[in-house]
């Protein structure tokens, strides 16, 4: 039962009632950024997988406290080319920040289901009214689409806002909400699960240029702790040709093809696919995406949008700090939007 008396648990997220959105689009290439988060030093790591290798013939299970650098690097090597188990390489785990992506991408990364475990940022358990936008430079790159590309997104948003500023639920609203709205996940795995997933997803067949993008961020950053593991990730590169094996076989039709292959080194006729181009040319025009800023469907300066920011953060610290009700936030919020208006 209701029990006023009791005080308010805070929330885990920012309640925005009244608040109109805070847009930023920007270059979606660039924005793009794999960290590897607390990554094991590598002596650590080379005992741990010694023994395990060795573990079969071990009198103690102590074997790496007798063994040299070079006995542990020769361990790794042999599991890395298949010639001892690889139990080992499942024992060295990454967990990265993948950022600067939007859910599209999150949907592709999380399609690998063994060996991973995945937290992301929610739709539907916080307000997304100021989530960034990601633009791609085919479509910054087309006068006639880029205008109608900004102005629908910015629709959607306002929409989604003014749906909970008039009683939907968060949970119902975020359905009116574009792919294009930036997000990050936080992956982890083992080496042995990354090797596979890299080998996937750094094939030009797959979808995206962006999976690309991220499964070879993802191995810069293993290989800069690890540099000796290099080797195998561009060994890796070239184990599976999707396009290929698909091209192959003239009668399979469980392939999408959608760009003619970046490698022409096999017969296939343009129709195969759905553009006679490939995928980088036709996605990575170099086209310069500066940063636009926007206040609900108006465009403002950074400056402007720095400033719409600080006041939003500066009412959200107060809900933090008070707990009012739902009410009174949106009229805070509103009372700020009218101040906001009178000096821009």
């Amino acid at each position: 039962m209701h029990n006023p008396e009791l005080i308010p648990k805070r929330h885990a997220f920012r309640v925005l009632f009244g608040q109109r959105p805070l847009t930023k689009f920007k270059d979606y290439r660039k924005s793009i950024k794999v960290d590897l988060l607390s990554p094991e030093p590598k002596e650590a790591m080379m005992k741990r997988i010694y023994d395990f290798v060795k573990a079969t013939w071990s009198e103690d299970g102590r074997e790496s406290e007798r063994a040299t650098s070079e006995e542990m690097q020769d361990a790794m090597n042999q599991m890395l080319s298949g010639k001892a188990l690889g139990l080992g390489l499942e024992t060295i785990n990454f967990t990265f920040r993948i950022s600067g992506i939007t859910r599209i991408d999150t949907h592709q990364i999380v399609r690998q289901r063994i060996g991973v475990t995945f937290s992301q940022q929610c739709t539907g358990d916080r307000m997304l009214h100021h989530n960034d936008v990601l633009v791609e430079e085919s479509i910054a790159g087309s006068d006639y689409q880029l205008p109608h590309f900004i102005g629908s997104t910015l629709s959607c948003k306002d929409t989604y806002s003014k749906m909970i500023d008039n009683n939907i639920s968060i949970q119902a609203a975020r359905s009116i909400l574009p792919h294009d709205l930036e997000t990050f996940i936080f992956m982890n795995t083992n080496l042995m699960t990354l090797l596979f997933f890299h080998q996937k997803r750094i094939d030009d067949g797959s979808q995206t240029w962006q999976i690309n993008e991220i499964a070879q961020q993802m191995a810069d950053q293993v290989c800069a702790v690890y540099p000796e593991l290099t080797e195998v990730f561009e060994r890796n590169k070239k184990k599976f040709k999707f396009q290929k094996e698909a091209s192959a076989d003239r009668k399979n039709s469980f392939s999408t093809g959608l760009y003619v292959p970046k490698d022409d080194e096999f017969e296939y006729n343009n129709r195969d696919f759905l553009y006679d181009q490939k995928k980088l040319d036709m996605h990575h025009t170099n086209t310069p995406i500066e940063d636009t800023y926007y206040w609900g469907n108006t465009l403002v300066t950074k400056d402007q949008f720095e400033m719409i920011k600080a006041r939003y953060d500066a009412n959200d610290k107060i809900v933090h700090d008070t707990s009012p009700t739902n009410d009174e936030i949106f009229t805070m919020n509103i009372k700020t939007n009218d101040e906001l208006l009178a000096i821009l």
